[in-house]
């Protein structure tokens, strides 16, 4: 492997070695990778050093200070791992809100708006009580809380503050200490209430020591966490709800500063990059309604139903109810904390958003399947709510060859 005085970088046969190296216990960082492999396919051909559990069938490979190659992707560094990349003048990428502003330049994704995104989501429950659970020594759970509370009390309610950092407690029993802590707070939160939980973790600890405590999920406590790691928010009972990681996005756009930092590129070591936000997966963890008002819950299950094929008309609800419409809008904002055109706008644009995800259909097969007036019309619908284009929020997903 050389470096050559133009900035150009080559390993064996001409490629650059780049190392990777995510942690291999959280099954949502898998995805990151996904997307770096994405960007070498589209762009240029690189050699990836990385670590992988071989059984010791393969020689084991160690990504450390003393690791030396064209490039590097990194979730969290050392100190003195940074200080020895820097003297050999590898270009290192940061992936973790721990390490940012480090040393080197940073990909993470946008913790404010995962908190905005849970807060509206449990807003949509009809809940009046609302909590946050985090970790004060961590960075990415204070700003996740901070937006989340933000959202909370933007939208007239209080948010119970619950904070602790396992990392202060003695490993050896640590998970009993955990489960007291948690046990302890949750029998003086007042119920129904909604917690939103810094990652899928601890989001998932809480539901089964609810089911301990024989608290009810979602009834009594409706349970969200962050990342959508399949293994946490599965082996909970019941599922977990979840704001998804960025995986994909997060690995191909490091890859692609990667690229430019390796030919020369000069990128501040502050400079941070925050990945948009666009998936919430909505598990049965929070598939509840906080309302006491039959009229309104009756509307919600209504609109909930029918909306996403159908655009229903306030009026049509309205018309089912022994209610005026000036007297059913009031009643349906007070127990929701939103209007019911604004839920239907919400359940409409939660569909169209998993559509344009997930599938490749064509904006007038969408909006024939949603009965939209026109194509013109679903994408004016779109950019008014989101400030997207459909085809550009595509692009989040399934970003074209460069």
């Amino acid at each position: 492997m050389t470096r050559k005085s133009n900035g150009e970088v080559s390993g064996k046969n001409g490629m650059p070695v780049v190392g990777i190296r995510v942690p291999s216990w959280a099954s949502f960082t898998r995805p990151i990778f996904h997307g770096i492999v994405e960007f070498i396919r589209n762009r240029e051909q690189w050699r990836i050093q990385t670590l992988v559990d071989s059984t010791n069938e393969m020689a084991p490979m160690v990504i450390d200070e003393n690791w030396n190659g064209d490039g590097l992707i990194l979730f969290r560094h050392s100190e003195e791992e940074a200080a020895a990349f820097k003297r050999r003048g590898i270009p290192v990428v940061n992936l973790s809100t721990e390490c940012r502003e480090k040393g080197f330049p940073t990909v993470i994704p946008d913790n404010a708006e995962i908190g905005r995104m849970a807060a509206q989501h449990l807003l949509t429950l009809g809940l009046r009580h609302f909590s946050y659970w985090g970790d004060s020594s961590r960075a990415y759970s204070r700003e996740r809380g901070q937006a989340f509370e933000k959202r909370i009390a933007e939208a007239g309610f209080d948010c119970i503050n619950t904070q602790f950092e396992p990392d202060t407690l003695p490993w050896e029993g640590r998970w009993v200490n955990v489960r007291k802590h948690i046990i302890r707070e949750l029998r003086h939160l007042p119920k129904p209430i909604g917690i939103f939980a810094k990652d899928d973790m601890l989001g998932s600890n809480i539901i089964r020591i609810c089911n301990e405590l024989d608290i009810l999920v979602p009834e009594e406590v409706a349970v969200m966490g962050t990342n959508a790691d399949e293994v946490f928010c599965q082996i909970c009972t019941p599922p977990l709800s979840s704001v998804a990681y960025p995986g994909e996005r997060v690995g191909y756009q490091a890859a692609s500063l990667l690229s430019r930092m390796m030919r020369g590129a000069r990128v501040a070591d502050d400079y941070v990059m925050p990945i948009p936000i666009h998936e919430l997966v909505a598990r049965e963890s929070t598939n509840t309604l906080a309302v006491d008002d039959p009229v309104v819950a009756e509307a919600v299950h209504y609109i909930r139903s029918r909306a996403p094929v159908y655009p229903i008309r306030v009026s049509e609800i309205v018309s089912q109810s022994r209610l005026s419409h000036s007297g059913f809008n009031k009643n349906f904002l007070k127990q929701m904390g939103h209007t019911p055109k604004e839920e239907i706008k919400r359940v409409r644009l939660a569909r169209l958003q998993t559509l344009l995800k997930n599938t490749g259909n064509k904006i007038n097969q969408v909006a024939l399947e949603m009965r939209f007036e026109s194509p013109e019309e679903l994408t004016r619908f779109f950019k008014r709510e989101t400030g997207f284009a459909p085809k550009d929020y595509r692009k989040h997903y399934h970003p074209a060859p460069h």
